[in-house]
């Protein structure tokens, strides 16, 4: 049922149209198109590299998330510290300052207690051995105090971080000494410079205090520098091992996924590949089809016709022989009694023609010499050749093995071909014929190349040349490569066909040695 189903699909034409392959059985031979022959030729695209791709991409996007890391944590560790300097080392000054100094210090800074008082602070901030430099300023951003004493009573109105501590906020910051008051701190280079707001009580009231004045301090960072470049040259490694160890671990996956990916490429291209031929196989099974119910079609009205035309032709045929041998006296009638046997004849050949090209036959198989039937089928067309001024090239290879063939029907087969070609030939015109062993099929074979160079045929008719009753000449029956083929193929064998106009044409036929060894049809 499956079987019927497919079949009747197979003749209403709805399996889905499928491009030729390239040349076919006959590509597979090296020798040209067959019936299909205006396929587009097949480009393998480059296979992009999934692994070499993910190597690029990853590579730069880990480097880029490292980068961005790093640079965050040496940030965030930066801040920290001078977080540390805002918290516990300003405490450390202001309960210096707080213990040493009073409020109106920052007012009657020019006295000699002031100065004591300040001289006293200094030295217990010198206790830090980090200290570098301490300033004191009063509300009016006066420096009251400073160990360096030529900056005493210079005043700083645009020092925006002396700003914000007079305000209550402790600022800290990484100083290079390029401000208008580091006149004197040149040499220091790089600093951590502390802005320490000290407030003062105003009155018994807790909790009220105002702000005095202003205790700025330079410290040496070279300590907690040092610290820091040790802590961003840990995250930089650690950083850097865990990108090394993400990137061996993700790359360690696509490359097998790619394995995976590229094993089910290769699946589903073999898959491709064999749904295509079985398309292929089912397309050409369908046209096969298509073919057998014309022919069928063509077989029951050809016997018909055959039967009702032969015995009234016969008979014909008879009455004008009997005539003609009666009329020895009479050259005209001779003549037209003569054009009667002869038509007669024609139609005839051409009902046993038409009869052959339907009805199917029986092989009477023995050992055939290709090479000796080739030589009498030439010499039988030999008159014909010279007629036709028609210039013969024969190469027929002399090793070639004995067919297990029905000689008869492999010489009608033959005979067709060369005749097909000969009525394409006009004087001058060159027949080729060849023959040669073929090996690379799995099994021996035979090809014949019949090859003329007459006007040959366009592309859109070079299918049908196969096709019962299509011809191009006006004389023609159309029914001599259909024999030729159906032969050809009951034998096991391809015959196909290259042409182009004013390129001439040539026909292959490959016939297996043994007609058991070829691939059924």
């Amino acid at each position: 049922m499956a079987f019927d189903g497919a079949v009747t699909a197979m003749r209403s034409g709805d399996l889905p149209a499928v491009t030729c392959p390239p040349g076919g059985f006959a590509h597979s031979l090296g020798i040209g198109h067959d019936r299909c022959a205006d396929e587009p030729m097949k480009i393998p695209l480059p296979k992009p590299s999934l692994i070499r791709s993910f190597a690029l991409a990853s590579l730069l996007t880990i480097a880029f998330i490292t980068g961005f890391q790093v640079a965050v944590q040496w940030v965030l560790l930066s801040e920290d510290f001078l977080e540390w300097e805002r918290t516990s080392g300003a405490d450390a000054i202001r309960a210096q300052a707080s213990a040493s100094l009073r409020g109106e210090d920052f007012v009657r800074w020019d006295t000699a207690e002031a100065q004591t008082r300040f001289e006293q602070f200094f030295q217990r901030a010198l206790l830090n051995p980090e200290v570098l430099r301490v300033k004191v300023y009063n509300a009016d951003m006066q420096v009251v105090w400073s160990d360096e004493p030529r900056l005493r009573g210079a005043r700083f109105p645009d020092n925006a971080h002396l700003a914000r501590a007079l305000q209550g906020q402790t600022v800290a910051h990484v100083e290079r000494s390029k401000k208008p008051e580091n006149l004197y701190e040149r040499h220091f280079g790089q600093a951590v410079e502390l802005y320490i707001p000290v407030a003062f009580s105003t009155g018994r009231t807790p909790g009220l205090a105002a702000v005095a004045g202003v205790v700025e301090v330079y410290k040496n960072p070279a300590r907690v520098l040092a610290n820091l470049s040790r802590g961003r040259w840990a995250i930089i490694g650690a950083s850097l091992a865990g990108a090394l160890v993400l990137y061996a671990a993700l790359f360690g996956i696509v490359r097998r996924a790619s394995r995976q990916l590229d094993a089910q490429r290769q699946d589903l291209e073999r898959q491709t590949e064999a749904l295509g031929a079985a398309n292929r196989e089912l397309r050409a099974t369908q046209e096969q089809l298509r073919a057998a119910e014309r022919l069928a079609a063509i077989g029951e009205v050809s016997a018909a016709v055959a039967h009702g035309i032969r015995n009234p032709l016969a008979n014909i045929r008879a009455s004008a022989q009997v005539a003609l041998d009666t009329t020895e006296g009479s050259p005209g009638v001779a003549k037209y009694l003569g054009t009667i046997t002869a038509e007669v004849d024609r139609l005839d050949r051409w009902l046993r023609s038409l009869l052959d090209a339907v009805r199917p036959f029986e092989l009477r198989l023995g050992r055939v010499d290709a090479g000796r039937l080739i030589e009498d089928l030439l010499g039988l067309l030999r008159e014909r050749v010279a007629q036709g001024q028609i210039k013969l090239e024969v190469a027929l290879a002399p090793d070639l093995p004995a067919l297990t063939a029905d000689g008869v029907q492999l010489e009608q087969a033959l005979l067709g071909v060369l005749e097909n070609a000969l009525d394409a030939l006009g004087p001058g015109g060159t027949l080729r014929v060849r023959t040669a062993r073929v090996d690379g099929l799995g099994f021996p074979a035979v090809q014949v190349s019949v090859e003329d160079d007459g006007e040959g045929i366009p592309a859109d008719r070079l299918r049908q040349v196969f096709e019962p009753f299509f011809t191009t000449k006006s004389k023609g029956t159309g029914l001599g490569l259909a024999i030729a083929r159906k032969i050809v193929e009951g034998h096991g064998g391809r015959i196909t066909i290259e042409s182009a106009p004013a390129s001439g044409t040539t026909i292959r036929i490959v016939l297996p040695v043994e007609r058991s060894a070829a691939p059924t049809a």
